[in-house]
């Protein structure tokens, strides 16, 4: 079972064009989930999360029911690593809370899982990998950006990828998050968001179903 999330719907339609047949649609903690097939492998699908509170609930609530071995997140971030352009694909390799992490911390890291990591590069080529931050705050001026960038070093930013990495690694859930950048963690980031997330964010769940209809997990 692989269970595959993200933010907002227009992120996760990649994956529901894929997914054939649909064998069970409900709801869990009051957002919705479809069970189905994509490839030969099982998969359900879940969005409608904001945060890394309510991005650590659904994820232990899917993790619960589902008993899932493999859990993919995607979507959409903001760029931190000034090199990043929009259109970008990342791969996380690595998972930090910004919010609370410091260098001293030895355990605030959560590593990806390399055998996803793998089947999403083998259908990719034009990927990058790297960490990506999260924390609750939408980044949007040079000085934020710039402060995350040096403390972590990632790649992006978003709100939600390293909590439900944590709630996975708890769990014993091998956890990988693709996302597209849509803006630039700046004073535009409002105005970029608007105009590019219907029209990007459908990328790496695309990307997710061809891995899933390649590979059998």
């Amino acid at each position: 079972m692989i269970v595959i999330t993200s933010v907002l719907k227009d992120e996760i339609i990649g994956a529901f064009r894929e997914l054939l047949p649909v064998l069970q649609n409900g709801e869990i903690l009051k957002r919705p989930f479809t069970r189905g097939l994509i490839g030969t492998n099982e998969v359900v699908l879940s969005y409608g999360f904001i945060g890394k509170v309510e991005a650590a609930m659904m994820a232990q609530a899917l993790i619960d029911k589902f008993q899932p071995k493999y859990f993919i997140h995607c979507g959409s971030a903001g760029a931190l690593n000034p090199e990043r352009k929009i259109g970008e694909i990342i791969c996380g390799t690595e998972y930090i809370e910004h919010d609370i992490y410091s260098r001293d911390m030895k355990c605030s890291k959560i590593t990806a899982s390399q055998s996803l990591v793998e089947r999403i590069c083998d259908v990719y080529d034009n990927i990058i990998l790297g960490p990506i931050t999260s924390g609750d705050v939408f980044v949007e001026s040079e000085k934020e950006k710039e402060k995350i960038y040096n403390e972590t070093l990632a790649e992006i930013v978003d709100m939600d990828s390293a909590a439900i990495a944590k709630v996975c690694y708890e769990n014993g859930v091998e956890f990988c998050a693709l996302k597209i950048i849509i803006d630039t963690s700046k004073e535009e980031t409002r105005i970029e968001y608007q105009r590019n997330i219907k029209k990007l964010a459908p990328f790496p769940s695309a990307i997710v179903a061809e891995m899933l209809e390649k590979h059998l997990l």
